[in-house]
């Protein structure tokens, strides 16, 4: 009985092994696909006959776009870490993990409101040839400057999303 226990004990080790040696495989990049360097692959990247101010006023936006999503992916990640003190504590409380969780949501959502949001500026800065590529584009992964998914159609990049 021992050395069954010890066996089952044994193989879900070397299953636990493979999952996490197989997912760390799978990574791509930094996050934005196979590409490598710079802010390559930025949804307003290619918008067709972009005047001067145009491209100046879009990289202004992206800059504090981007600067206030490093907030929130910053404070998701402190929550996600609290998240898992909480699950894994001795005596876990659902009321707090359920709050934390709730709380993670929010800034979701409000990361979300921020990218319509800027996303709305930025197309309020087009003409409307401009605007039917621009609305093209915003159905692929990796828009609004999460830094998240597909880049350009040239792979997927962290994939994770959140």
């Amino acid at each position: 009985m021992k050395m069954i226990k010890m066996r089952t004990n044994l193989v879900l080790v070397a299953a636990l092994l493979l999952g996490l040696n197989l997912s760390a495989l799978a990574q791509q990049g930094n996050g934005r696909g196979n590409q490598s360097g710079g802010q390559r692959g930025y949804y307003c990247e290619n918008i067709p006959d972009l005047t001067e101010d145009q491209q100046s006023r879009i990289q202004t936006l992206r800059t504090a776009h981007w600067k206030e999503m490093q907030n929130f992916r910053n404070d998701l990640g402190q929550k996600r870490t609290r998240l898992r003190t909480l699950q894994t504590a001795e005596n876990a409380n659902p009321d707090e993990i359920n709050n934390l969780i709730e709380e993670m949501g929010t800034t979701r959502t409000n990361m979300q409101k921020k990218a319509m949001e800027q996303r709305t500026e930025v197309r309020g800065l087009l003409t409307d040839d401009q605007k039917v590529y621009f609305d093209s584009r915003m159905g692929r992964r990796g828009g609004m400057g999460q830094g998240y998914g597909y880049n350009n159609d040239k792979g997927r990049g962290n994939g994770r999303g959140r």
